[in-house]
């Protein structure tokens, strides 16, 4: 490892137990809920200590990580991005570790790409390579990954849910995928969603996008358990327990084999995916797209083919 471990002094918690409040939709939820936690933190050699990820080790062989950026709904900014993929780089490259439990800061799991980034032309493609490595690291790391997801994901956070290998939602949570009504492109998201979607609901998901709640989510395959909000955590170690039971090499070697099995197109896709996700984010249409969403307007889109 690269950079030095600092232990963080801890203050006992109740065990795995946290009560989360109603989220709204995204506009309606920036208020942030205060957690205890026992962690440490990776700290880069002559570099500042980053807040934006916590590691949260939860037992041996099982660490939490939480995106810590609540002011702003933990949307992906090219830090936070950066530094997750590093946290899990690491945690991948020590064999003692084999799972890992995405979790998010605040009312809400992930409210999708930094849209001030995604806006600066200056930034859209490294922010569109910052999210492809993001969702490789995490399909192609021997960890296994939990997204325990409360509240609500949206875009760029739904698509790092379907990049995660199991995923628990909470009662009240609603995942969403509003792209065209911003004048992005999914194409990114697409690929990691259609391991795990049908077709059908693929593009209803995409083309409508209407966010959906946790029954329905369940139902089209985005998640896999649905529990009470001061059960999330609990159920997400319960499941980490029960992949630790299992061999280590053998779990490792089972989520290549899935892999194998569902990403047989993937790595021709990506070139285009990521192409084409780019293509987007440089388009009038995300321009207005995005202006909109931050004037909290309607669009004013031109005529097609105009």
């Amino acid at each position: 490892m690269n950079g030095r471990i600092r232990f963080a002094r801890f203050r006992r918690i109740a065990p795995f137990r946290h009560t989360f409040e109603m989220c709204g939709e995204p506009d309606d939820v920036y208020t942030s809920l205060e957690q205890s936690s026992c962690h440490i933190k990776y700290v880069e050699p002559e570099s500042n200590v980053s807040e934006l990820i916590r590691v949260e080790p939860v037992e041996p062989g099982m660490t939490s990580l939480v995106l810590n950026r609540p002011e702003r709904r933990n949307a992906l900014s090219i830090t936070l991005v950066t530094e997750l993929c590093d946290a899990i780089d690491r945690l991948a490259g020590d064999a003692a570790q084999r799972v890992i439990i995405l979790r998010g800061e605040g009312p809400v799991f992930c409210a999708g790409l930094d849209l001030n980034e995604a806006a600066d032309d200056a930034l859209v493609e490294q922010s569109a390579a910052g999210i492809d490595r993001l969702f490789r690291t995490l399909r192609e790391a021997p960890l296994v990954s939990i997204a325990a997801a409360k509240g609500a994901a949206y875009a760029g956070g739904g698509g790092l849910l379907a990049a995660c290998d199991i995923v628990i939602a909470s009662e009240d949570f609603r995942v969403g995928f509003p792209e065209a009504r911003r004048g992005l492109l999914p194409a990114l998201i697409c690929d990691v969603l259609k391991t795990r979607v049908s077709e059908g609901n693929l593009r209803e998901l995409f083309l409508v996008g209407d966010p959906i709640d946790a029954p329905r989510a369940l139902q089209v395959g985005l998640v896999q358990h649905v529990v009470p909000g001061d059960r999330l955590l609990d159920e997400a170690v319960s499941i980490g327990r029960s992949i630790l039971a299992g061999g280590p090499e053998t779990i490792r070697q089972t989520k290549a084999l899935i892999n194998a099995a569902f990403d047989t197109a993937v790595d021709a896709a990506d070139e285009s995916a990521l192409q084409s996700h780019l293509e987007a984010r440089k388009s009038d249409e995300a321009a207005e797209g995005m202006a909109a969403f931050r004037e909290k307007r309607p669009p004013r889109w031109a005529a097609s083919g105009s």
